[in-house]
């Protein structure tokens, strides 16, 4: 009985004095805006192409990440929506992104038509850039005939893949600008109350 009367006290102690870790999310950009024209289907023979691929390297300990598509008919007009400012504003660092805060995000209305594919598959990604039919995409993150706005990613978390673009128009070009961001996870120790 005097044993475990001794082992209590010293379990007491050690938590006493343990670390508590919690998660601590930050914000982290990972591409800031990128502006690219994509050419009508029947246009793009000459010159530049109606298909873009851009590259996304996740960050370590990604929970969740972003991206912003807008899109406009005027090829020398960029619509910037600062995705990486509108969220360091809107992330409690204990919490992450609520859902309701996420509603808040304004993106600049756009004005053409583009479609959007989440690829994790290269040779998808080639088969789909030399104008094959898309097979393999995350059906919950893409997007078909989209205008503008923000789409919220939380089922692909590490490593690569990449965002697929098509102007789906025969004839007018389309000017198309991205932003990526990342919600990454850390952890902080904080003493406990004894230690205090």
């Amino acid at each position: 009985m005097k044993t475990l009367f001794l082992l209590l006290i010293f379990c007491k102690s050690a938590l006493s004095f343990a670390q508590i870790t919690k998660p601590v999310y930050k914000v982290v950009p990972v591409i800031t805006s990128h502006s690219f024209f994509l050419k009508g289907g029947s246009r793009a023979i000459i010159g530049n192409s109606s298909r873009q691929v851009l590259p996304i390297e996740l960050p370590a300990n990604t929970v969740e990440w972003y991206y912003t598509v807008t899109t406009t008919t005027n090829r020398k007009q960029c619509l910037n929506s600062d995705l990486t400012g509108q969220l360091d504003k809107l992330l409690i660092r204990d919490l992450g992104i609520t859902s309701n805060a996420f509603g808040t995000i304004s993106v600049p209305g756009g004005s053409g038509l583009c479609d959007v594919y989440v690829m994790t598959n290269p040779n998808e990604v080639n088969k789909y850039v030399n104008k094959r039919p898309a097979v393999s995409f995350l059906m919950n993150d893409s997007r078909q005939n989209y205008i503008s706005g923000v789409i919220q990613v939380k089922d692909f978390l590490y490593g690569s893949c990449f965002l697929v673009l098509r102007n789906p128009s025969a004839s007018q070009g389309l000017n198309v600008t991205v932003e990526v961001t990342a919600i990454v996870s850390s952890t902080a120790g904080n003493s406990s109350t004894a230690m205090q």
